[in-house]
């Protein structure tokens, strides 16, 4: 299965600073808010691991990018 990117590199790159910024208000206690140019998003202390499979989601999306589309060779060895 090929993963198609959803955004550009910059729509890639603002998202990620902006959910970072919010990882980071999150781990000092406080309340954040993310707006992604149409979407607002809010997140308590306890929302951590929201914000981090976000974050997944955005770096996976960020890897199909550089990538690109076609068949991709994993080289390795085998098992002893």
């Amino acid at each position: 299965m090929t993963l198609t990117p959803l955004f550009t590199a910059a729509e890639l790159t603002a998202q990620i600073a902006a959910y970072k910024q919010a990882l980071l208000d999150l781990a000092a206690g406080k309340a954040a808010t993310v707006d992604t140019g149409g979407v607002r998003r809010s997140f308590e202390a306890h929302e951590t691991d929201k914000v981090l499979g976000v974050l997944e989601f955005l770096q996976n999306q960020r890897a199909a990018l550089e990538l690109g589309s076609g068949p991709q060779v994993l080289t390795g060895r085998p098992r002893r």
